[in-house]
């Protein structure tokens, strides 16, 4: 089994962070900051998608917390408030570097994904840390 450590990844995040603030003109540090809260929008929007697909097959445990039948309206009013903040974030003019940069992070993890789900996709099936495979015989 082989563990994979954030460090690459938080060492590519750095590196791309400088060389944006060295291409970039003098507003890269707001570019940045403005990208950095486009993308956990998208994350927790993402999210919100995926559970209203799949909240269906979803089990339920008894005594757990449970919305009953607010479910549905509180998922939509979360989608609705994500997608809002989303179009706040991304319509001024000057947020356009920002969505590019956004665009690019999230163009170059799709690709390391798709290079990771051909060149070592057993990474991908397991959890960091994940210590069952070490005692298979």
């Amino acid at each position: 089994m082989t563990a994979v450590a954030p460090v690459p990844a938080i060492v590519l995040i750095f590196a791309l962070g400088v060389v944006l603030m060295v291409a970039l003109p003098g507003a890269a540090l707001l570019e940045l900051i403005t990208a950095s809260t486009i993308l956990p929008a998208l994350i927790y929007g993402a999210t919100i998608v995926l559970y209203l697909a799949v909240r269906g097959r979803l089990g339920r445990k008894k005594g757990a917390f449970d919305l009953g039948r607010f479910e549905l309206p509180v998922a939509i009013a979360a989608l609705v408030w994500t997608l809002a903040a989303l179009l706040v974030l991304v319509s001024p003019r000057e947020a356009f570097v920002s969505v590019v940069i956004v665009v690019g992070l999230l163009l170059v993890g799709g690709l390391f994904f798709l290079v990771m789900l051909t060149v070592d996709r057993e990474a991908l099936e397991t959890e960091p840390g994940d210590m069952s495979e070490a005692f298979r015989p």
